[in-house]
């Protein structure tokens, strides 16, 4: 929507959305990548990205796997007055990211890399309240368990407060959505390298092949050496007081700029992920992730700096 048709935001007392870019002080990570089913993962896709009309490119899935990520942020704040004055918060994110290829409907081939972070749950109310209104982010509140230091990452869970199952009779509680559990599987480290090795040629083995690479995308690659960047995709939308119409739809991106990496390596041993069926949040539905358990491939840690970019828009639903 156009600043001529609503005219600018209004920050008034009490709205406690702030302007971006803002900036994370020691964010730290842990990624396992969790295998999911590429017909379910791109009906997704279909399903928000690709429901912005738009002649020029459409958005393809580009693997089987999904990446699930704790992340503790110490201290985010923005970059803007006065909202730099206000303070500073605390926030953990636990999100499902799919890597997105956007794709030229002329030629066919990918010219740009996304991450696309499809469901997110965080621990505070502020950090939802903007970054559903502000980047589009698909945001839902949560209770969670993480270690609060690589060297003991054991244990990991996630709770919903939500309806399950979907019944008349049901009322709103907290339900667990995933626990990841660290259980030794013996093998030393050359046997762990090695093992890294397989899992990446298993991640790349399950990738779409049907994407052709172009000049710009290697361009965007490249780049990523001097200035280390992560594109981030998301499907921004605003229901009317029915929920029947959008008034506003977008697909919108956001830059994650790495100012520092403080550490970052690959995790010993094994991790199980219990996955719960949740009716509210079906991962079997929305990502083909089975319910029960699974074997995380690569789990990875990794501290960081970094600055989130405010949201532009890349096709508009106006």
């Amino acid at each position: 929507m156009s600043e001529e048709q609503y005219g600018k935001y209004q920050h008034f007392f009490g709205n406690p959305i702030a302007k971006p870019p803002c900036r994370m002080i020691n964010a730290m990570m842990y990624g396992f990548f969790i295998k999911g089913t590429y017909v379910c993962i791109q009906s997704y896709v279909d399903q928000t990205l690709n429901s912005v009309s738009n002649s020029e490119f459409s958005f393809k899935a580009l693997s089987s796997y999904c990446l699930l990520t704790f992340t503790d942020i110490e201290n985010i704040a923005s970059k803007v007055e006065p909202f730099r004055s206000y303070g500073w918060m605390q926030e953990t994110d636990i999100i499902i990211w799919l890597p997105i290829a956007q794709i030229d409907n002329t030629t066919l081939k990918m010219t740009h890399l996304y991450w696309y972070p499809a469901f997110i749950t965080v621990n505070n109310i502020n950090a939802l309240v903007n970054g559903r209104e502000t980047w589009g982010y698909n945001k839902y509140q949560c209770r969670y368990e993480m270690p609060s230091s690589y060297k003991q990452a054991d244990h990991f869970s996630v709770s919903l407060e939500t309806f399950n199952p979907f019944s008349p009779d049901t009322k709103m509680a907290w339900h667990d959505l995933l626990t990841i559990d660290r259980f030794s599987d013996g093998d030393n480290w050359f046997e762990e390298l090695f093992e890294i090795g397989h899992e990446v040629a298993d991640l790349l083995h399950s990738s779409c092949d049907e994407i052709n690479i172009s000049a710009e995308l290697l361009k965007q690659f490249l780049s990523g050496f001097t200035h280390p960047q992560m594109d981030q995709i998301l499907f921004k939308q605003f229901p009317d007081g029915f929920a029947e119409n959008a008034v506003y739809k977008a697909v919108v991106h956001s830059p994650s700029e790495i100012k520092q990496i403080h550490k970052m390596g690959f995790m010993k041993d094994e991790f199980k992920v219990i996955i719960n069926r949740l009716d509210a949040f079906p991962l079997n539905d929305m990502f083909g992730i089975d319910i029960g358990e699974h074997i995380a491939k690569l789990p990875y840690y990794v501290c960081m700096n970094f600055d989130q970019d405010g949201a532009y828009e890349i096709v508009s639903g106006a």
